[in-house]
């Protein structure tokens, strides 16, 4: 008897369903990112229903999600996390990348992106290219002080380490903002040059490179630049175009609604105040950094060619063709400066292309392996589930939650 009721017991545990709620924009790479990572896990988790709650628009709590109906535990990106409760239920939550984590009484768990490894990987990038002079160039909002504090002092302390000289440039409020393009102007052009530049993110940059041809300064000879987050729109239509570091912001997202996972499940207290973090995924190196010795320019222009042409059925062999170089020493430079092969970066981007697909249009899985330089929809089926944890299918269906 006592068997039966335990047998009871587990068949109405595994019969349990929980609704998700998702409070995330993707009008960014990194949001479409942040959602990527929630959606693999959510795959893995065949008890979880997830669906998309809405905040008031302008409104950055969770006080303020509506529809709250039926959820039982939400994960969003929120610009605040302070006041959870003020009288009305709020279910168990994790925020991703709060400015103000922990927030109070009722605070919730949290995941952050590592802002020191930010800035490590933006001073060790421009230092590769034997730089002797460093700077950085933030921004005057309020929200993103907790952030740029902690990327400045990495950055800085990265350079210190380095031995060599490291400047600030961080608009104040007391500043009009109408001059702070001919501030930013002086001051990189009172730096030693050649300088490297990190920009607090892609954003910023775009301003440091208008700053720049403002200057008649010339943009990688002169000065360097490197932004953060990996926004093509952005990094892909300045002149030249930008490198930037991107975040792992799929495994944020991945990390986030494993933490609320486990509180639904019972293995980690709702209201704990815990803060994990994720890191760097890569840097995606453009001709704002170009080497100038010489070697990085041609990894550059390699992958400028790849971008523009992932999407065709090119091969590792044309595209030294293209650039007038051996295969072999188009190959050694990429070992070197990116520590990967030619093929892996063009396999990469192939996939980027196929996940815009996705997500942009209706096409067929078959189609969008074609248009994608896939001469095999199997393959290129198993390699994208292998990469991104779920199926072409499901990854095109998360996006329209």
């Amino acid at each position: 008897m006592d068997s039966g009721i335990i047998h009871l017991d587990m068949q109405k545990h595994a019969q349990k369903r929980f609704t998700i709620g998702i409070a995330l924009t993707r009008t960014t790479s990194a949001g479409i990112c942040r959602f990527s990572g929630i959606m693999r896990y959510a795959a893995e988790r065949p008890d979880w229903n997830v669906r998309r709650v809405r905040a008031r628009e302008g409104i950055g709590s969770p006080n303020e999600i509506r529809n709250l109906h039926g959820i039982d535990g939400i994960v969003g990106g929120f610009h605040s996390i302070k006041g959870l409760c003020h009288g009305r239920r709020i279910p168990p939550i994790v925020a991703i990348d709060s400015s103000d984590f922990p927030g109070g009484r009722h605070a919730a768990a949290a995941v952050e992106i590592d802002n020191g490894a930010v800035g490590r990987t933006a001073a060790e990038t421009l230092l590769r290219n034997g730089l002797r002079n460093l700077a950085f160039v933030g921004v005057r909002q309020k929200l993103e002080t907790y952030h740029q504090d902690r990327r400045l002092a990495a950055f800085k302390a990265c350079a210190k380490d380095a031995g060599v000289q490291c400047k600030a440039f961080i608009p104040t409020e007391e500043d009009p903002s109408e001059s702070d393009l001919e501030r930013l102007a002086a001051f990189l052009t009172a730096l030693p040059r050649p300088c490297g530049v990190m920009a607090y993110n892609d954003g910023c940059a775009q301003v440091v490179m208008d700053a720049c041809h403002m200057a008649h300064l010339k943009v990688p000879d002169q000065i360097q630049i490197v932004g953060v987050d990996n926004e093509k729109e952005i990094c892909e239509n300045t002149i030249p175009t930008l490198t930037s570091v991107l975040p792992d912001f799929e495994g944020g997202g991945y990390l986030a609604a494993k933490m609320l996972g486990e509180m639904l499940d019972g293995r980690r207290k709702p209201r704990s105040k815990v803060l994990n973090y994720y890191g760097v995924k890569k840097v995606v190196v453009r001709a704002s950094t170009q080497d100038l010795k010489g070697g990085g320019r041609l990894v550059t222009l390699a992958r400028e060619f790849i971008r523009l042409h992932a999407g065709e059925k090119i091969s590792v062999k044309d595209i030294a063709a293209e650039l007038k170089v051996s295969r072999r020493t188009l190959e050694n430079r990429f070992r070197g400066i990116l520590n990967c092969g030619v093929a892996d970066v063009l396999r990469d981007e192939r996939l980027e292309h196929v996940a815009s697909l996705l997500r942009e249009t209706d096409r067929t899985a078959t189609e969008i392996s074609y248009d994608s330089g896939f001469s095999s929809p199997t393959y290129l089926a198993g390699l994208f589930k292998r990469t991104y944890g779920m199926t072409m299918g499901e990854w095109r269906s998360g996006q329209h939650i």
